[in-house]
């Protein structure tokens, strides 16, 4: 890299959150290294290489603070020995995986980290020296299993690409590089839109997007980088003031979580300076407002990258959009990730997110498939309408999920069309005489029936949701067609506001129901007004129903928040309006 100024404001926070978090588990927790998994005792090891081997550090080795040195010295004794513990015959680590080379990749990668750290060192001293004999050898009795070994989900092929990446540049051989090239010849799984396949801002930013920077770096592969600019180009628009990144679209459990930004950073700021990319240094700089995120191993990687350490390329990357305190880049008037069926618009201080993207749940609702049923969501300000969703009286086939996606301008139009058989008496040819017949699963439900050979009385139910984006407002068209049943939908806000105009939901303790006019939820000076509402009534319950899936399980995807119901029947169309405000309160 050309020569850069080095901001030795940031290092100087990351040193000192560093030791903080150090400090922190030296106090209270140090005592338990005897039963830490093998990726928390190699985290825990990590971050004590980074912190006494970096000047300014209040554990630094050569600071000539003894006690610390002996305290910190023990810490990784203790880590090492618990590593080698837990280090099986095949060099693997077990977890909830067995020998899974995926997973002791991830330990594998942050001792490669450490090792290069501690062998950049002039004088490591006595307990530094120690851990890299140790590391090494740990390190050297994996490298046959990582290399022979397999994975079992996609981001899995980079993480262990990347500790191999970095092995390999430890102590070279070309089995190792081979193995790499294998796995890089199947392709990166990135999806038109910059996404990976699992759509997932967890894994983008913990594994696939660091283990293709370390790939790029280790083994000669500097095209992956244009991975993940792409990914990160298109994370751009789905950061949230409140310091989260819109997950709701992800394959991985972070679709069911408020998943913090602050991960990202170290990815943002790399990119940033590296290309110069006004955009990204403004996501940096924003980021760097948040709490770091591990910062010990944020340190170590800072240590050995100098596009971290330098200062980033645009003084006024940080500039904030009118309504809003994300920087402009982050706030573009509208947004899409067509291959995920999501859609951002931003207008007049409030976001309105449109998710229609669940993958088909034929296997169930299962791990690595996108199943959330939140369709919507509504931001003003500190008044967040966090999920809005769609329950219907049907065949207990779970709740809204869109089949079917289409944006035109500033209207997304979403539609499902769900269908339940009743079943006839055999035909003739069909009939068994001792009346088993195989077991089979017929969509809801499985039971010795012979469902493919009986005639079926045939219900259904269409559902269209059109979601428009409004100055000032967002509104939601519901038609249905077919049956008529009842539906409820589910509006959950989240807590710390103050609610008007509804009344206790009647079944449901702690929901609340419209059941006339308009309804506010207010935080602060920012308020969300919602409505109308539609009459009670015993046949149309205020309940969210998770579908057969999760029920027969006494399972439940249920949001947390403070719950308002509007609930009727599925005849004809209804329409719901969403509106901003901010004034005093």
């Amino acid at each position: 890299m050309e020569t850069t100024t080095t901001d030795t404001a940031f290092r100087a926070r990351v040193v000192e959150a560093a030791g903080r978090s150090v400090a922190a588990f030296l106090a209270t927790h140090d005592d338990d290294a005897a039963a830490l998994p093998h990726r928390a005792a190699m985290g825990r090891l990590l971050a004590l290489a980074a912190v006494t081997t970096e000047p300014g550090s209040a554990f630094y080795a050569a600071g000539g603070n003894v006690a610390a040195a002996d305290v910190t010295g023990g810490a990784m004794r203790r880590c090492l020995d618990r590593l080698e513990q837990l280090q099986g015959p095949t060099g693997l680590f077990d977890g909830t995986n067995l020998c899974s080379p995926p997973d002791s990749a991830f330990t594998l990668n942050d001792a490669c980290i450490a090792l290069r750290i501690i062998r950049g060192l002039e004088t490591p001293g006595e307990a530094l020296t120690d851990a890299e004999a140790r590391l090494g050898g740990i390190i050297s009795r994996a490298t046959d299993a990582l290399v022979s070994g397999g994975v079992h989900t996609p981001n899995h092929r980079w993480e262990l690409s990347a500790a191999l990446a970095r092995i390999n540049a430890l102590q070279p051989r070309q089995d190792i590089a081979d193995r790499i090239n294998e796995w890089l010849a199947e392709g990166i799984d990135q999806l038109p839109d910059g996404m990976y396949s699992e759509r997932s801002a967890l894994y983008a930013s913990a594994v696939t997007n660091p283990s293709l920077l370390a790939i790029a770096d280790h083994a000669g592969r500097p095209g992956l980088l244009d991975h993940v600019r792409r990914n990160l180009t298109a994370f751009l628009p789905w950061f949230n003031p409140d310091g989260t990144l819109e997950s709701v679209f992800s394959r991985r459990q972070d679709q069911w979580m408020d998943f913090g930004a602050a991960p990202f950073l170290p990815l943002y700021r790399r990119m940033a300076n590296q290309d110069a990319n006004p955009d990204f240094a403004a996501a940096a700089a924003w980021l760097g407002t948040l709490p770091l995120h591990e910062p010990a191993k944020l340190l170590a990687v800072l240590r050995l990258d100098p596009w971290l350490q330098a200062g980033l390329p645009d003084e006024k990357a940080g500039a904030t959009a009118p309504d809003s305190t994300l920087p402009v880049p982050l706030t573009p008037a509208d947004a899409a990730l067509e291959a995920c069926g999501a859609y951002r618009f931003r207008a007049a201080g409030s976001a309105t997110t449109v998710f229609g993207g669940c993958d088909s749940l034929v296997p169930g609702v299962v791990s690595g498939l996108a199943s959330n049923s939140t369709f919507l969501r509504f931001a003003h300000g500190a008044a967040v309408l966090s999920d809005v969703r769609l329950s219907r009286s049907f065949f207990d086939l779970g709740p809204f999920r869109s089949q079917h996606t289409v944006r035109n301008g500033a209207t997304v139009r979403l539609s499902e069309e769900l269908s339940a058989n009743f079943y006839l008496p055999l035909p003739a040819a069909r009939r068994r005489e001792d009346g088993v017949y195989a077991l089979g699963h017929e969509g809801r439900f499985s039971a010795s029936m012979d469902f493919p050979g009986r005639p079926t009385v045939v219900h259904r139910l269409g559902t269209e949701i059109a979601v428009r984006a409004e100055p000032g407002q967002t509104v939601l068209e519901l038609d249905f067609d077919g049956a008529d049943t009842a539906f409820a939908l589910e509006l959950t806000f989240r807590p710390g506001g103050v609610l008007d105009g509804v009344v206790p939901a009647s079944g449901t303790p702690g929901a609340f129901q419209l059941v006339q006019g308009a309804g506010s939820y207010r935080v602060g000076a920012d308020t969300i007004e919602f409505g109308p509402g539609l009459p009670a009534d015993p046949d149309t319950p205020p309940e969210y129903n998770p579908g057969e899936n999760y029920r027969y399980l006494a399972g439940t995807n249920a949001s947390a928040g403070v719950k308002v119901f509007i609930t009727g029947r599925t005849a004809g169309s209804h329409r719901l309006v969403l509106r901003g405000n901010t004034g005093a309160p």
